[in-house]
């Protein structure tokens, strides 16, 4: 039966890895994982990944959020086509993220047989490098099964070792760490038993406190489009000066940003004209905000239940700082997926990417003043965010979207909104060209990078939604 565990990330994904970087210039592929921008689905590897051995599961799976990125636009010897790598490649992450859909159509099972077809019309780049002679790889071989296993025993997370592996932690390793490593097996057994007993009596307490539940229809597999947005009851920084704003968070428009944001949310119909010329008679009834360094986001299930305790994804905009040591930690400033009114659950028409460069709030006396009592809630919690282009046409060879910031008589276009409307981060490759530039860093490359391609890899929700 398929097994997402072992014959795709330690398997076709392990061999993909070692196929690229003997492709390619290991420092090349190492420097460009060093300049990848953080985000909270990405883990980054600074050190590169061709000194890695013995990579995990996990580890393979953190890769393939970020591999496609790494290569494309990349040099390779003999000046051979770059585009047939790419295709190759984003072919498997395609059938890798579609077989762990959690339910399935006959067009999602149709677009796994293309994403597999799409991996073996280009893979013959692999023999022109010389790298391979064959393919025959009886874990690339299964995948020709994948749809049909699919339809007689259901998706593959029914059947994926990954989560008899997972129990290896809790029935080998942590039961191993509370013997004294001398005749282990016997403590072992008998601390497991114990923990069992432990796990029954507390179900007990509880049946015998709650009673007996009524039955509950289970609910039916989610894909899990829904998010909600959690902030924290108290700002990180309770008092800002606004010449503090525009200095440390790089917002250099903030008070004509907000004057024509106070305005267009008191009165919606003006035309763009009109909203300059009302703007400029805003007056401000403050000199600091209160500011947020992080956004949360929790997910919402078929029920619409919300789990508080799991964070699926975050936004970070915090200035740099200084540790306890005096080491300076560079500002992180993460880019998002905003709603521009009409988006929907899926696909990117009616969203656009920015940069949010401060989340901030207002005190409710200068809320009172700015925004009469009127049908309209005055906004909790506002961002200062710097634009991107819209989304265009994707790639024809990656299927990512290409954008760049929107630039106006040379300044970066900026504006406020609720932070309502933010759908979740997103993740950009910078295009890297045929060399990374030296002068990138993690920290720095999306101010310095011109154009950047809209990461759908970076997790499973990403991959749902940017199509």
């Amino acid at each position: 039966s398929p097994d997402v565990l072992h014959q795709l990330y330690q398997g076709i994904i392990k061999h993909l890895t070692e196929w690229i970087k003997e492709a390619c210039s290991e420092a090349e592929i190492d420097a460009r994982c060093r300049r990848l921008p953080p985000n909270h689905n990405i883990c980054l590897f600074l050190k590169g990944i061709s000194h890695l051995s013995r990579v995990s599961g996990t580890e393979h799976n953190q890769i393939c959020r970020f591999l496609l990125g790494i290569v494309i636009g990349i040099q390779l010897p003999g000046n051979l086509n770059n585009g047939r790598l790419t295709r190759a490649i984003c072919g498997i992450l395609d059938f890798l993220y579609l077989a762990q859909y959690p339910s399935h159509t006959d067009q999602t099972l149709a677009l796994l047989d293309d994403a597999l077809t799409r991996f073996h019309n280009n893979k013959d780049i692999f023999l022109d490098l010389g790298i391979r002679s064959n393919f025959n790889l009886p874990k690339l071989h299964s995948f020709r099964h994948y749809v049909h296993m699919i339809k007689m025993y259901g998706t593959t997370d029914n059947y994926n070792t990954e989560y008899t592996e997972h129990l290896h932690i809790d029935l080998t390793k942590d039961a191993y760490k509370a013997t004294n490593h001398k005749d282990e097996y016997s403590q072992m057994t008998l601390w497991l038993e114990r923990r069992e007993k432990m796990l029954w009596h507390d179900n007990f307490v509880k049946w015998r406190l709650v009673g007996d539940l009524a039955s509950q229809e289970r609910p039916p597999p989610d894909m899990d489009y829904r998010r909600a947005i959690k902030m924290t009851k108290h700002p990180t920084v309770r008092r800002v000066p606004l010449d503090h704003i525009v200095q440390d968070y790089g917002t250099t428009f903030f008070t004509a940003a907000l004057a024509r944001y106070v305005v267009g949310r008191n009165q919606p119909g003006l035309s763009a004209a009109q909203l300059e010329r009302e703007a400029a008679h805003i007056i401000l009834p403050f000199d600091a905000v209160a500011t947020f360094h992080r956004i949360k986001f929790h997910a919402i299930d078929a029920h619409g239940f919300q789990d508080s305790s799991v964070t699926v994804d975050s936004v970070h905009s915090q200035p740099s700082r200084k540790d306890k040591r005096g080491h300076m930690i560079p500002a992180c400033f993460d880019t998002v997926l905003v709603n521009e009114g009409d988006g929907w659950i899926t696909g990117v028409n009616g969203y656009r990417v920015a940069q949010v460069r401060v989340v901030f709030t207002l005190t409710s006396q200068a809320t009172n003043l700015l925004f009469p009592a009127g049908p309209l809630k005055p906004p909790a919690h506002l961002a200062y965010v710097e634009w991107f282009t819209p989304f265009q046409q994707p790639e024809s060879h990656h299927g990512l979207y290409k954008i760049c910031r929107l630039m106006r008589h040379g300044e970066r276009l900026a504006s406020i909104f609720d932070v309502s409307d933010i759908r979740r981060s997103v993740h950009l490759f910078p295009n890297f060209g045929a060399v990374v530039p030296h002068e990138w860093t993690s920290s720095t490359v999306l101010e310095l990078c011109p154009s950047f391609f809209v990461n759908s890899f970076s997790d499973r929700h990403a991959y749902l939604t940017i199509v």
